[in-house]
């Protein structure tokens, strides 16, 4: 049994409880909560770098081994296929890669606990796991002996047509005035419902890794629900300085992949234990198991921040 805390009820309650005097020890039993496997898995259209699975566990509260949380020596695969009536897939054998814990070139040779990449990102580059629009992708993972199994769609990709500066203004940073500008992105929705975009950026200095170490407006209304088929027209609000170059990406999604980030990121600005509960939309299927296995259709652009 974990240890039992006790809480002073302030306020307005001694008001009621004044006849027993103005405080109460209630006794609530904190129980350990099950360890959970956390799935990151990706797979894009623009580069095999940023095809990856990240496998880690999550920690009880009482737990002191907060380093100890990557998952390694796992099975992992990834498989392509197309879907069919009646909700079936048919995947293609052939065409099964079994990601693994590698050092990676492309990353000076560093290899990352829990993080499967393609083998053939270091012996055959060119060959190396791609993602096609239109296709569906399956994840399959064994770990200690339990299995679990995602699918992903690539949806058709939204071109973006341009991205356009301008708003300028002046910040203040660290004593410094620093001028800054916002983007526009500008691009068409597809004709049909179901479309969403989830925008990511990155700087030309930058040499971080992974979809996310890329700065990114997950918050910007990304379904399309009500302009569904208009040409778009969207300004981030995120200032960025002016003498910078970026690359753009419009990753177009499936709608549980968006609904997935979009609770995530609700969860990560949830204001505390007596905020409105938010649960993650999984799209992993097994035991003991929370994550997404996010297929993203990217189309990118390089832009100039000038004035």
């Amino acid at each position: 049994m974990v240890t039992v805390k006790r809480y002073t009820v302030p306020g307005l309650l001694c008001i009621a409880l004044f006849m027993a005097g103005c405080s109460r020890d209630f006794e609530i039993e904190l129980k350990p909560a099950v360890p959970m496997l956390v799935v990151e898995g990706y797979i894009n259209t623009w580069n095999p770098l940023y095809n990856y699975v990240i496998l880690g566990r999550s920690q009880d509260f009482y737990d002191t081994a907060f380093s100890n949380v990557a998952v390694s020596n796992a099975r992992v695969f990834i498989t392509e296929g197309t879907y069919g009536p009646n909700d079936t897939y048919s995947w293609d054998a052939t065409t099964r890669r079994q990601m693994r814990e590698i050092r990676v070139p492309q990353l000076g040779n560093v290899q990352l606990p829990g993080v499967y990449f393609d083998p053939r990102l270091a012996s055959d580059p060119g060959r190396s796991l791609r993602g096609t629009a239109g296709k569906h992708y399956l994840l399959e993972i064994e770990t200690d002996g339990k299995q679990y199994t995602a699918t992903t769609h690539l949806v058709p990709v939204v071109r973006l047509d341009s991205v356009t500066v301008g708003n300028y203004y002046n910040d203040e940073e660290e004593g410094h005035i620093v001028r800054k500008a916002l983007i526009t992105v500008h691009y068409k929705d597809p004709d049909t419902i179901g479309n969403s975009q989830l925008y990511f950026w990155q700087y030309r200095l930058e040499r971080r890794f992974g979809w996310g170490s890329l700065h990114t407006n997950r918050y910007t209304p990304g379904t399309d629900d009500l302009v569904n088929g208009q040409y778009l027209h969207i300004t981030h609000g995120n200032g960025l300085n002016v003498g910078d170059t970026i690359t753009y990406h419009l990753a177009s999604v499936e709608r549980k992949v968006y609904n997935f980030w979009d609770s995530f990121n609700k969860a990560r600005s949830n204001g505390g234990p007596f905020s409105t509960p938010v649960t993650l939309q999984s799209t992993i299927s097994g035991e003991n198991v929370t994550g997404c296995f996010s297929g993203f259709s990217v189309s990118s652009r390089r832009v100039a921040i000038r004035e």
